[in-house]
Formats: C-alpha cells, sequence, structure tokens
C-alpha cells in the first residue's frame, strides 16, 4: 500500500481515470539529470527512489549486453540504491558458483577483488569501460566502511574460470566428506572428470547426440538423491546440483527446443535469486543487474503466439504474491543509437517510430524515468497494450513488440541514445 501511496502521489495534481498510456507518459516522463557515475547528486534519482519504495528485490535491466549508457546508468542508481536505499548486495548474471563459493573466500582488498571480477564475471561487463569505475573503484572502495557492498550472482551457467579450476575438486571433496555411496564405486573418479569435462558439449551444429546429456542427467540426479540425505534443503551444494541438472537440460535443448533451453536457465536463476533472498542474504536488499529480458514479468499475454512459450526468471520470481510487492522491475529503452556486445560487430538500431512508448517520451530528454505502478492502479484490470522496444527476443536488440508494458516491468529508464561498450585495454 506504501507503494501505491508514492506512486499515486507522483501524478501531482493530475486525476487520470481511464487514461491511456499515450497521455499518462506524456505527462509523467521525468527527466534525468545523466547517467555519469561520477555524479553523486543524486537529487534526479530520488522520483525513482519514491517509486521504489520499500521494494527489497531491485531489478535493473539492459536492452543489449553491450549497452554502454545503460551500464554508467546502472552504475549510477547502484549507488544511490547503496548510499541512500540501505542495498547491500549486487547480484549480476553471472557464475552462482564463483560469486558466490569464490566470493566468499575471497579476501575483500581491491588487490584480489579486481582480478577476481575480471576472471570470473562475465567479460561483457568486467571488461567493458562502462563498468570499471563501479566494480574496480566503487565495490572495492565499500569494504573500507561499515557497509560493503557485497558481490553475487545467480546464472546457472558455470562458465568463469574459478569453475573451471575449482568446482569439480570441491564437488568431490563435499561428496566425500559425505562418503555418499557413489563416492565408493569403481568408475567414480573418471565419471566426474568426464561428467566435467563435458559438460558443455551442446547439441548444436553437426552434433545432434544426446546421449551424453541423458547419461549426466541420471548421474548428477542420483548425486542429488544422496545429498538429499545428508544435508538441509537449503544446502550451498544441493543448489550446486540442481544448478548443473539445469545446465546439462540446457545445453542438451539450445539447438532442438530453444524455449526449453532458455527456460531451464531461467527457471533455475529465479531459485537461485529466491536463495540468495532467503537463505544467504535473509532481510537485506539486493540488486540485480541483468538483460531486460530475464527480468521482465507478466508471461504468456503477448499477440505473437511464439512469445508465449517463453517464462523468464523475471516472471517464475514473482510467482509468488509476497515476490511480487517485494520486487521493483525496472527496464531500460532507447530510441537510437548503435548496439553490440563486446567482440561482435556493433550496429546501428532501428528507431522504434511512430505509435510507440519511446515516441511519447520528449525529445529534448536525453534520459528519463517512466513509473508504470501510479497508471496500473488507475486503470485496473483494463491495463492498455502498447508497443514498445523491450528486447523479448534475448540476444536480440530493440525488437518492437506489442505488450502490456506496463506489467512487464513496474517502470522504464529511457535513454535516447545508446552506444556500444568498448573494452579495456
Amino acid at each position: 500500500m506504501l507503494r501505491i501511496f508514492i506512486a499515486l502521489t507522483l501524478l501531482g495534481c493530475h486525476a487520470y481515470g481511464q487514461t491511456d498510456m499515450k497521455t499518462y507518459a506524456e505527462k509523467n516522463t521525468v527527466p534525468v539529470t545523466t547517467v555519469d557515475p561520477s555524479i553523486t547528486d543524486y537529487k534526479d534519482l530520488k522520483v525513482i527512489g519514491d517509486a521504489i519504495g520499500d521494494a527489497r528485490i531491485v531489478m535493473l535491466g539492459e536492452q543489449d549486453h553491450g549497452d554502454a549508457p545503460a551500464f554508467l546508468a546502472k552504475s549510477r542508481l547502484i549507488k544511490y540504491l547503496h548510499e541512500q536505499k540501505g542495498f547491500t548486495v549486487l547480484a549480476f548474471e553471472s557464475d552462482f558458483f564463483a560469486l558466490n563459493e569464490g566470493w566468499d573466500g575471497l579476501v575483500k582488498s581491491k588487490d584480489s577483488i579486481i582480478p577476481f571480477l575480471k576472471m570470473n564475471m562475465y567479460p561483457i561487463w568486467s571488461m567493458c569501460t562502462s563498468c570499471s569505475s563501479l566494480l574496480y573503484e566503487y565495490v572495492p572502495a565499500t569494504f573500507q566502511t561499515p557497509h560493503p557492498l557485497q558481490i553475487s550472482g545467480f546464472d546457472s551457467q558455470a562458465l568463469s574460470t574459478y569453475a573451471a579450476r575449482k568446482m569439480r575438486v570441491k564437488l568431490d571433496s563435499v561428496l566425500r566428506f559425505y562418503q555418499l555411496p557413489i563416492t565408493r564405486q569403481p568408475e567414480y573418479d573418471s565419471t566426474l572428470f568426464k561428467l566435467f569435462s563435458q559438460l558443455y558439449q551442446s547439441t548444436s551444429g553437426s552434433n545432434k547426440d544426446t546421449s551424453g546429456h541423458v547419461k549426466r542427467h541420471h548421474y548428477l540426479v542420483e548425486i542429488r538423491r544422496q545429498l538429499q540425505e545428508k544435508v538441509t534443503p537449503t544446502d550451498f551444494w544441493l543448489m550446486m546440483m540442481n544448478n548443473l541438472i539445469r545446465q546439462n537440460e540446457q545445453y542438451q535443448y539450445i539447438a532442438s527446443d530453444r524455449y526449453r533451453a532458455m527456460n531451464a536457465r531461467d527457471a533455475q536463476m529465479a531459485r537461485n535469486l529466491a536463495w540468495l533472498a532467503d537463505v544467504k542474504y535473509p532481510g537485506q536488499k539486493i540488486i540485480v543487474w541483468a538483460h531486460n529480458y530475464h527480468i521482465s514479468k507478466y508471461a504468456g499475454h503477448y499477440p505473437e503466439s511464439f512469445l508465449n512459450n517463453i517464462a523468464p526468471m523475471g516472471h517464475v520470481f514473482t510467482q509468488e504474491l509476497q515476490r511480487m510487492k517485494d520486487t521493483y522491475i525496472l527496464g531500460f529503452t532507447s530510441w537510437q543509437g548503435t548496439a553490440g556486445r563486446l567482440g561482435l560487430k556493433t550496429y546501428k538500431v532501428q528507431e522504434p517510430g511512430k505509435k510507440t512508448l519511446e515516441s511519447w517520451i520528449n525529445p529534448d530528454y536525453e534520459q528519463a524515468f517512466l513509473d508504470f505502478q501510479a497508471y496500473n492502479e488507475s486503470r485496473g484490470e483494463e491495463v492498455e497494450s502498447f508497443l514498445m522496444a523491450g528486447s523479448l527476443k534475448g540476444n536480440m536488440f530493440h525488437s518492437v513488440h506489442k505488450a502490456m508494458w506496463s506489467k512487464v516491468f513496474d517502470g522504464v529508464f529511457y535513454i535516447k541514445t545508446m552506444y556500444a561498450c568498448e573494452g579495456m585495454k
């Protein structure tokens, strides 16, 4: 109720009833002064903070994994949320194993944090100049204060250097510690080695053989069954077994059933995030850094039927009513510019065109914010579908779709001109 009250007060003296989205956007989009994370006068971000209210989980999207101005904007927002709103955890769409087990054992000095993040966070962020001030200056500096900003990860894909070097050895140690029957099998050592060395094989291209994935699935499920008899339901290593099972499923179906592969990953990311919120960081406020696609909710309503096959992390995570109330999801969009993640060719962004949300935003605004909560409250069940560039295709940038975007995201951060990230030297 507090969040609804705050959202309604943002309307000022306007009374809206059945206002359409075009009118609402024209009257309620608020300019943001800058995306420069070095600017620490946060007056322009207060409107976002007020919209977030008492939410404990804030998800910050991006249109493309090379969305440089969005990275800058998120860096500034993170500093504001940490300093002014009491958020203490920053969780990335990155390796759950490395950014939890590895991060927890790390000495939190600048000399340790910098190389660890460079090696174990996905390079689309860790090697992007637009993220460097946040990751390599701000985060280490917080550990010299009483309120450090902890880094975490929730992606089921164990793709980090730390995971490659440590996961098999550490899992073996855990299984032997609990004296699981599987460790006494004659072929245990060689089977476990093969399991990890072949885990990332996918059924793409000419490789259509899924027999290896099927064998790995049965083996992983058996390890999980035996481990369940020894540990609590919230044990980290039990979570890791679930991650390995879902990762194996993702790579098995990535070519033959793309939606099953995508949904396997997103469902596990939602479970990982729930574990962070309930088990590892209970009561703490968490910022989520991920793609627009992954944080989107209210799946299954799209006019384009193929989109109704998706069940992104944000949708799965907010199925519980209390999680919905505790979460604010901020999507990102732009009007023009270039896109492209590190290592890939950049390309020109196709402008969304007329009759889109982007066209209703004041063209003089370089960046702006629009909160949807008051609109949703005024419309009740009659929420309007409208066009917006929302990146629903995952890796595709600026794909314009018609949707009930005010239910997909709680608000939108608009950046007029997008440009691709530059790599660190």
